[in-house]
């Protein structure tokens, strides 16, 4: 599950979902497995502190002098799972309307233009058992940051006046998410719970928040803060430039006037009654067309045993895709494409799940009883011979090897998850918890396979073939519940006679760590080390990182063919699912030893190895020497059945998310229309995907770009390897990369489109007549105001969405500014209308601007583009980009970093006038109309070229060259 029920106003992309451990009973840890100090990474050179705050705050502050933005998260130890029944959604609810003023700050849009001004952002997100608040700016604006953030949990303002208006921001977001699977399905799964306190509406809505008999929503609100934000239930951690003792004061400073209530934590402690929870089959219609069938088991929560960790060793056995495991041998038979496990110790609170989450092929779905049997069989076979610490000795030593090389992540990410884990492990453990594996504790997994019976377990059938005789409230998913009786079970293990056996030794994890690379190496820069019979190898060793045993390897088979022809295109991702299935064994292997193996299509097929280097070349020898796959005609006709069910899928994401994606394909050569692409799967034989792989192996450029800990010979026996598998190469291709759109002067595309999901969504973009790092400099500085602007208006203000706001693009070498939103208020003619006219209104607050307000924004983006790498990832991605554009100077960055630095108040002032003011800029405008506005009209804009498919795009627009 990913982090939801999160409000920000400075990105599309922080619109994500949320996912938590469990809370913490310290008292069932052993206290000899509990550190008496932090434990830090021994890669982290930061240095850390720890503390209590006089009204009971838990506090961690990490000091990094390498840092150009701080950052800061607190967390409370309440959430959705103790909303009053009378206002369902209320922890949402009020994480919404803190943002909103406080009796320090009481302007309602100042803490986003501060951030906004001061290179910042900002979220928070709801759970079951928390709400967490966090943000990051830069250093030099730190101090009025913690200020302006501490008053949130002092003083918030509440506004009567915005309840009504937050409400429907609340709302707006349900409506953004009534037709995920996922949160019909977590729906229906509490509704199953009966009388305990998970059976309610997490995120709320117009009918459950608002004012009743008996029931004031502010006042509620108001009640709801004043019982449950109290000091001694808040975690805090803050990272800064500065040293620890200035921190520290600041947490004194800023925090200690929080509040403490003396309250105890709040709990669900309700016992559940299993012979009503457990042996049902659930049969659930998806709006997603998938075929998964589910093995859900409701175990007590354990959270507390992180340091033993029985879920994860369940987990891992159920997981592995080595010879004899239920996922081995399912799929040899043809019955399913995918079998992972997990757990989530409180999805309930108290109680949480063990779930075994099977993608299924046709064949499958006709065999569910025989794979659930399966899955049972191998269950008990666990229970009888798993439970053996040679497994928990390869899974320690996977978790230490990562902890010890634990790399650094964004700051704002970073205090935002130890603020999380400080409410659900102690102090101490927060930052090594999913890493610390003390001791084999074979009592402790042996309770939980206990809970693995049928009395605990649902079964969940899901297609879009299921019989179903109810309707979910809150979401779109109907189903039916059938109960199961003891001998359903027994008959399904009956019918399961495979012959299964537990996991051998993995030989892919690391044994030596040595360094390949010196500080000295970095200053070479990228080298390009071997060029020579169609195989050009670049390395770039690390400046930062040198004492990191990583590197990246990125091999690119190159070929034009897809470019120009859609069966090549189809192949390609055949191909690569394909082999992803084909090498299951090899990728997990690879990720428990702290690798990481994978195949996409892009002009050819691009090869991903990446992570400790140690049996890297193993690695590469066993990616490689299994790239052409050879199927069986059932095999390519399952691969056929998820490529199209996954593009037809792609019509159940958010509006916003399906408009962007249209804007993608629009701007770029090489793109094909979703109906062309199925059309062409459904026509591609097995000797077509055979005659694709001959012709791509056959006909290619290798590009290989080596980062981080390699040294000559690792990239000869590379080379030599690349050359056993190309030993058939008949001719080295040119190099092939798509093309973007040359936006042309008054051009107006207008691509208007039916959707199957309720919303609207409406992208505008005006695109600068004139290419330059000048012009997309002036963008970046511009898009922060003008986004906290729309945001400000549209959303606030006027409560047209959940998702809108306004960013600036980058179109290969031109840029575009343009605004973007999914509404479930207005038709699209209507929003089209109010962007125009806010255009309009944004343009007088634009003139407005002055020059300090401008200095604060090109700081901003300045110090966001001179910002150290934290990781090698970081480090990698500017040189990457530039690999592929062919710009083999490296110096994309650098440009735009003293564009940048050229810019002046005018020129940002003049670029608005030339996008979005200048009626002959190139335009691209993305319409997709939802069904609750199917009758309500398109925007039809001055000299509009109506775009119908992608491929009649392609014959009104040329490209750059």
């Amino acid at each position: 599950m990913k982090k939801l029920f999160a409000i920000s106003a400075l990105t599309v992309a922080v619109i994500t979902g949320c996912s938590t451990t469990s809370s913490l009973n310290s008292t069932s840890v052993k206290s000899n497995l509990l550190s008496p100090k932090l434990i830090v990474s021994p890669n982290d050179d930061r240095q850390y502190q720890t503390l209590t705050l006089e009204n009971g705050i838990d506090v961690i502050l990490v000091s990094d002098p390498s840092v150009s933005k701080s950052a800061a998260a607190l967390s409370v130890g309440v959430g959705l799972l103790h909303d009053p029944m009378s206002q369902q959604g209320m922890a949402h609810y009020l994480e919404h309307m803190l943002f909103l003023g406080t009796e320090k700050y009481p302007d309602s849009k100042g803490y986003s233009e501060f951030m906004t001004n001061n290179g910042g952002a900002h979220n928070a997100y709801t759970w079951l058992d928390i709400t967490n608040y966090m943000f990051k700016v830069n250093n030099d604006a730190y101090d009025e940051a913690l200020d302006r953030f501490s008053d949130f949990f002092k003083s918030p303002k509440l506004y009567p006046e915005y309840t009504e208006k937050e409400k429907n921001a609340v709302n707006a977001e349900w409506s953004m998410r009534r037709e995920m699977d996922f949160f019909g399905q977590f729906k229906l799964a509490r509704n199953m719970m009966g009388e305990h306190p998970a059976n309610r509406f997490l995120i709320g809505n117009l009918e459950t928040l608002g004012d009743k008999e008996g029931s004031n929503l502010h006042q509620e609100t108001v009640n709801f803060y004043n019982k449950y934000y109290s000091g001694n239930i808040m975690k805090l951690a803050m990272i800064s430039n500065e040293p620890i003792e200035q921190m520290v004061a600041k947490a004194k400073k800023h925090f200690t006037s929080i509040k403490n209530k003396h309250i105890e934590k709040p709990s669900v402690t309700q016992e559940l009654n299993y012979n009503k929870v457990g042996q049902k089959l659930v049969h659930y219609k998806p709006n997603e067309d998938v075929k998964t069938l589910k093995l859900d088991f409701t175990i007590e929560n354990n959270a507390a045993e992180f340091a033993v960790k029985p879920n994860y060793f369940i987990t891992y056995l159920l997981s592995n895709e080595m010879a004899g495991s239920p996922a081995q041998v399912l799929k040899e038979q043809g019955l399913i494409s995918s079998l992972t496990a997990y757990a989530t110790p409180n999805s309930y609170g108290n109680y949480g799940t063990l779930q075994v989450d099977i993608q299924l092929t046709d064949q499958g779905i006709k065999q569910r009883e025989l794979i659930t049997g399966t899955v049972l069989d191998y269950i008990e076979l666990i229970k009888q011979q798993g439970v053996d610490s040679r497994y928990f000795k390869e899974i320690q030593t996977s978790l230490n090897n990562q902890f010890r090389f634990l790399e650094k992540g964004d700051e704002f990410g970073y205090v935002s998850n130890l603020a999380d884990s400080m409410q659900h492990f102690p102090v101490n453990h927060a930052i090594n918890a999913s890493y610390y594996y003390a001791q084999f504790d074979a009592d402790a997994v042996n309770a939980v396979l206990e809970q693995l019976t049928p009395e605990h377990m649902r079964v969940w059938y899901i297609s879009k073939d299921e019989p179903t005789e109810d309707k979910l409230h809150f979401y779109d998913g109907e189903y039916k519940i059938v109960d199961l009786k003891e001998s359903d079970f027994e008959h399904w293990k009956k019918a399961a006679n495979f012959t299964l056996s537990l996991p051998s030794v993995n030989t892919l994890l690391p044994e030596h760590f040595a360094l390949k690379t010196v500080p000295a190496d970095a200053k070479k820069g990228v080298q390009k080390v071997i060029d020579a019979d169609g195989v050009t190898i670049w390395h770039a060793a690390s400046e930062r990182f040198y004492a990191q045993p990583k590197g990246s390897l990125k091999i690119y088979i190159n070929n034009p063919e897809s470019l120009d022809d859609i069966k090549t295109e189809v192949a390609l991702a055949i191909w690569s699912d394909l082999y992803r299935l084909d090498k299951a064994k090899l990728m997990t292997e690879a990720s428990v030893a702290g690798m990481y193996l994978g195949l996409t299509p892009s002009n050819g097929l691009m090869l991903d190895i990446s992570g400790f280097t140690d049996k890297q070349s193993l690695l590469l020898k066993d990616a490689l020497s299994g790239l052409q796959i050879s199927v069986s005609e059932r095999a390519f006709e399952q691969a056929v059945d998820r490529y199209v069910r996954g593009i037809q899928n792609q019509a159940k994401e958010f509006p916003f998310r399906q408009a962007f994606s249209v804007y993608q394909k629009l701007v770029r050569s090489g793109s094909y229309d979703d109906a062309a692409l199925i059309a062409a799967a459904k026509s591609l034989t097995v000797g077509d995907l055979e005659t694709v792989q001959d012709h791509v192996l056959s006909n290619n450029q290798v590009r290989v770009f080596a980062y981080g800990n390699y040294d000559k010979s690792d990239l000869e026996v590379l080379k030599s390897t690349l050359d056993n598998i190309l030993a058939k190469r008949k001719n080295i291709t040119q190099y092939a990369r798509a093309a973007y759109w040359k936006p042309e002067k008054k051009q107006t595309l207008v691509w208007q489109q039916d959707i199957d999901v309720a919303d609207v969504a409406v992208i505008d973009f005006a695109v600068h007549p004139v290419p330059g790092y000048a012009q997309k400099a002036a963008a970046m500085i511009l898009q922060g105001h003008l986004r906290t602007a729309a945001f400000e208006r549209l959303r606030t203000q006027e409560q047209l969405a959940y998702a809108v706001g306004a960013t600036g693009v980058a179109i290969d070498e031109y840029s575009a500014l343009g605004f973007y939103i999914q509404t479930p208020v207005k038709d699209a003619k209507s929003m089209q209308a109010r962007f125009d006219e806010y255009k309009l209104e944004y343009a007088e607050e634009l003139n407005k601007l002055t020059s300090e307000t401008f200095a604060q924004l090109k700081n901003a983006v300045l110090v966001s583009l001179t910002e150290a790498p934290k990781n090698l990832s970081e480090e990698l991605q500017p040189l990457l980009g530039d690999w592929f554009k062919e710009n083999m100077e490296f110096d994309s960055k650098a440009k735009l970093i003293a564009a940048v630095e050229a810019i002046t108040l005018a020129d940002v002032k003049d670029y608005y006038q030339k996008t979005v003011m200048n009626p002959d800029a190139a335009r691209l405008n993305i319409q997709l109309r939802g069904s609750k506005f199917k009758s309500e009209p398109f925007a039809d804009l001055p000299m509009q070229i109506k775009l119908d498919s992608l491929e009649q795009a392609k014959k009104q627009v040329k490209f750059q060259p």
